[in-house]
């Protein structure tokens, strides 16, 4: 029987495939339906893209029975390859196979199980291995109601999300696959589940791309709308689409639920990513009403703690939420076995904090806590099978409360002077301090990228405390000082990489280079390893950085010898920033 789709649908019709037919006119098939039954087996659907679907999806569902059977079925590869023959007769394979692609959770069959725990323990997500279609199968005839964007469009942000987004800004978690799994299935369920959730995610999804890609003007600090900024029309018509489905979700829902939290995700990264920081604070506080009445879901766990930390560090002001579990030590085994042999350079990391006696208690006891954040990081590049999963849900809770921490301490500190606003005025050599640690944790566990409207305004905030500090300072510092400011400004010159802001960082670390006289990278090295340094991922960054100083500090030289040679009465000063 064939129904056009004009007609009205029975409620009983199911089993619909779209039929090639003339357009405008869509049509189903409805293969269930016959009055005579016996010629159902003598059937055949003549479009060849339908077949292949609808074989496809039949055999997927076979695989799963005889995957959860412990069945093993055989390839056509295995056949190929096999020492005896077999003829096609007896395979039971389909002539059609889905392309062979990475594959993601089945949605419907996704645990993902974090709980607020009690003191000492620490949230772990679980995932069962169950197969899944590739992107472009996960929704073959468009009929998930978050089918807003255009199909390609949605296609390919998502490819980008698994591909880059996800891999790129939480490079630690995905060397396991069970963390990978749980970061891909809470998107991929969100596509089922709540149209507000996944369209708010491809807008964030469209704004990294798009900033990746050079698609926007500058995102520094601003009071402009940085959403005009960016010039991806992808980006403007995912964030178009997100609005609209979480205000038709607010509109349509009688009463607060959990729904509206997580569907706010998206509208918050977004705006966060693009530097809009009064626009994400104002969703979080709305979050903040709807948690206070239904609380906070096991998903929102995944995102809602990391997002409420970078909205304060953009802002540099004190979060709006609290942490959603309970504090505990990291367990002592856990830092035993991440711990570097005491005889390695690395067993110094964090000595050269101590002579600071300017640094307020606090701060000196949560870059503590930092040297163990590191630690982590070197121990899961530096063995291949990475971290457990255990260890994985410590490093990235311990890394959420200690960024948390930076920033909201200077509020809780009586001896601080508060301004006019409220706002607590910091030792100069501490803010440079409390900056760099800040610009640390934008590097690892999570990566941000430096051009991205967080990473903007994270380097405004570093220039800013580095430029009170030269001018408090002016020329007058102990030797321990002017190496933790050298370790700050390849920090911030990393953090600041090919933004406007990196020339002035490099001049700095050339003039701190000729007070320290370091004679090469190794000795540059060690005083770099008595703070915070992480060789596996930032020894080649860092000696690059180490590279331009040094051809910058010799071309000043030679200019300088040049001048005094030909007897010049102005010579070429050098690069005070004293």
């Amino acid at each position: 029987m064939r129904h056009n789709v004009k007609e009205e649908d029975s409620p009983d019709d199911s089993s619909q495939t779209p039929s090639s037919a003339s357009p405008g006119t869509i049509t189903f098939v409805f293969v269930n339906q016959a009055e005579d039954v016996t010629a159902l087996m003598r059937r055949r659907i003549s479009n060849q893209q339908q077949r292949h679907v609808i074989r496809s999806h039949v055999m997927q569902r076979v695989r799963h029975l005889e995957w959860a059977q412990g069945k093993s079925r055989t390839t056509a590869r295995e056949i190929a390859l096999s020492d005896k023959s077999r003829t096609s007769s007896t395979s039971t394979e389909s002539g059609t196979s889905i392309k062979d692609e990475p594959m993601s959770p089945v949605p419907g069959k996704m645990a993902i199980l974090p709980k607020r725990i009690k003191q000492g323990g620490f949230v772990r997500f679980s995932t069962p291995l169950s197969p899944s279609p590739a992107n472009h199968e996960f929704d073959p005839f468009q009929t998930l109601p978050s089918n807003n964007l255009p199909h390609k469009s949605s296609e390919s942000l998502l490819d980008y999300c698994f591909d880059v987004l996800l891999p790129l800004t939480f490079a630690v978690e995905f060397k396991q696959p069970q963390e990978r799994l749980a970061r891909q299935g809470m998107v991929l369920q969100s596509k089922i589940n709540s149209p507000a959730t996944y369209l708010g995610f491809m807008a964030t999804v469209a704004a990294h791309r798009a900033i990746l890609y050079g698609r926007h003007k500058d995102l520094a600090p601003s009071d402009l709308n940085h959403d005009e900024l960016i010039t991806d029309p992808d980006y403007k018509r995912a964030k178009h689409e997100a609005i609209v489905a979480v205000r038709t979700l607010i509109e349509k829902s009688k009463t607060a639920d959990q729904y509206m939290v997580d569907a706010c995700f998206g509208l918050v990264s977004t705006a966060t990513v693009v530097g809009n920081f009064e626009e994400a604070r104002m969703h979080l506080k709305g979050i903040a009403q709807i948690m206070a009445l239904v609380g906070s879901s096991q998903e929102s766990l995944l995102w809602l703690p990391v997002t409420n930390v970078k909205v304060s560090v953009g802002l540099l002001q004190k979060p709006i939420l609290s942490l959603p579990w309970i504090r505990g030590p990291i367990p002592p085994e856990a830092l035993q076995r991440i711990s570097p042999h005491r005889k390695s350079a690395l067993a110094r990391m964090g000595v050269d904090f101590k002579p600071l006696t300017d640094l307020s208690d606090t701060i000196q006891s949560l870059l503590k806590k930092s040297r163990d954040i590191c630690t982590f990081v070197q121990f899961n590049a530096e063995n291949p099978s990475g971290l457990t999963p255990l260890e994985n849900a410590i490093l990235r809770q311990s890394a959420v409360e200690l960024e948390y921490d930076l920033v909201a301490y200077p509020y809780d500190i009586p001896e601080f002077f508060f301004n006019g606003d409220q706002e607590p005025t910091i030792p100069t050599l501490e803010s440079v301090i409390r900056t760099a640690a800040l610009g640390f944790m934008s590097l690892a566990p999570h990566t941000i990228m430096p051009s991205t409207g967080l990473g903007r305004a994270l380097t405004h905030h570093q220039k800013r405390a580095t430029e009170a500090w030269l001018r408090d300072r002016q020329g007058k510092y102990a030797i321990p000082e002017l190496k933790a400011v050298f370790w700050s400004l390849f920090i911030f010159a990393q953090c600041a990489s090919k933004q406007p802001e990196e020339d002035f960082f490099l001049k700095m670390i050339v003039q701190t280079m000729w007070d320290l006289w370091p004679l090469g990278w190794p000795e540059a090295e060690r005083i770099l390893t008595g703070f915070l340094y992480i060789p596996k991922l930032q020894r080649v960054v860092w000696k690059h950085i180490w590279t331009q100083v040094v051809s910058r500090s010799e071309a000043l030289r030679s200019q300088l010898a040049s001048d005094l040679s030909n007897g010049y009465q102005e010579p070429v000063q050098l690069p005070s920033v004293y």
